[in-house]
């Protein structure tokens, strides 16, 4: 699968939990996208560390990002309070990663 199309399924999935993370109840749909969320972008993240001597590349920084924003410590699920934040910021990530990627494709 290509960055493009990875960063495309992560910005769907990243969309319907927005969409569901208004809810007043977490739902499980939700959990289930959060956590799926999170799994791929740890995936690429380790497909990618493999090659440490390359600089970390727009789609590279997109992961840890997509990480960090995934990470909720030791807060329980149904606590958390800035879900819609942390959603809204993994998806301006995504759009961003997408446009530089798409840029440096166009200028090859």
């Amino acid at each position: 699968m290509d960055s493009l199309d990875t960063l495309n399924a992560l910005l769907e999935m990243t969309e319907e939990a927005e969409q569901l993370s208004s809810e007043a109840e977490k739902s499980k749909r939700l959990r289930s996208l959060f956590t799926e969320i999170r799994q791929k972008a740890k995936d690429e993240h380790k497909r990618l560390k493999g090659n440490q001597r390359q600089k970390e590349s727009p789609y590279q920084l997109c992961m840890i990002g997509i990480l960090e924003e995934c990470d909720l410590g030791r807060v329980s699920w149904q606590n958390v309070k800035d879900l819609d934040a942390r959603l809204r910021r993994i998806h301006e990530e995504i759009d961003r990663t997408i446009k530089e990627i798409q840029a440096g494709r166009r200028i090859m």
